[in-house]
């Protein structure tokens, strides 16, 4: 059985302490890096077949009969746009398939750790009002499904990004070295306003996260206790206190719209800016 987890507030933290978790699961890994870079290589197939398409067109065009020559042309690309299509289906559904089976067997294997974890601590640690049933149970599976969900997203959706990106500013380089430039400054701006929005949004996440759970625990509680709150007529202070949860709970999220829609803006904004410097 794996080691338990300790607090840690780093990203790398937390992917060394996944490891002994997805250790067992090392040839599907494998085997998802592999589609991921013949899905890489396939995504830059269309850039190719566009830059030799024009080419091509441009050379018949000088030709007496360029409808005549020019069939050839079109079966060449027909073919290699069919046959990337079916690789990449075979791609989508092979990382796919994949990625739920790795998320499965994660989630199982953090779960039985978390059962373990709990049955070791003393009877003082459940006393605590933070750590209620409700409240409990309640991060334990939040918490497993997003440690779940972060080795899936690594593995399934980051690293095909990255994968294509890096192929991507390789053909940049080679086709334009300006367009080549210009994207290599402009794509770690835009992962360090990402950072930023992180980092922005990392205490108000804890927040909202402890919000939801006394609003849970607190109606759970209020359910429970109903015979109680009738017989000293407490309705109208019960109610408040709910109130004033939510209100709490509808101020965090609105702040975390808010500097959703800020930061998103600005990452649109770069994004544009790139644009008309490749254009």
């Amino acid at each position: 059985m794996a080691k338990a987890f300790n607090r840690t507030v780093t990203l790398w933290g937390i992917y060394k302490q996944l490891i002994p978790f997805i250790k067992p699961y090392r040839l599907m890994i494998y085997g998802t890096l592999c589609l991921t870079f013949f899905g890489a290589l396939a995504a830059q197939v269309n850039p190719l077949v566009l830059k030799y398409t024009v080419d091509e067109v441009t050379k018949l065009m000088d030709l007496p009969h360029p409808m005549s020559e020019g069939i050839h042309v079109l079966v060449i690309i027909s073919i290699i746009l069919l046959g990337k299509e079916l690789l990449n289906i075979f791609i989508n559904f092979g990382q796919k398939f994949y990625g739920e089976k790795i998320r499965i067997n994660v989630s199982s294997v953090l779960a039985q750790s978390a059962i373990d974890k709990i049955l070791t601590y003393r009877v003082a640690y459940f006393n605590d009002e933070n750590h209620e049933s409700g409240k409990l149970q309640i991060r334990i599976d939040r918490g497993i499904e997003s440690l779940t969900r972060l080795v899936q997203n690594f593995f399934i959706d980051m690293l095909p990004l990255f994968s294509n990106a890096i192929i991507a500013l390789i053909i940049m380089y080679m086709q334009n070295m300006y367009v080549g430039i210009v994207s290599t400054v402009i794509v770690p701006i835009y992962f360090y306003v990402s950072s930023l929005q992180a980092k922005k949004l990392s205490g108000v996440r804890r927040q909202l996260r402890n919000q939801r759970e006394q609003k849970t625990s607190g109606l759970l509680n209020l359910i429970n206790s109903i015979m109680v709150i009738k017989s000293f007529v407490r309705e109208k202070f019960e109610g408040k206190k709910q109130y004033d949860l939510q209100m709490q709970l509808m101020e965090s999220q609105m702040f975390t719209r808010k500097t959703n829609f800020i930061y998103d803006g600005l990452k649109t904004f770069i994004e544009q800016f790139g644009v008309v410097g490749l254009g």
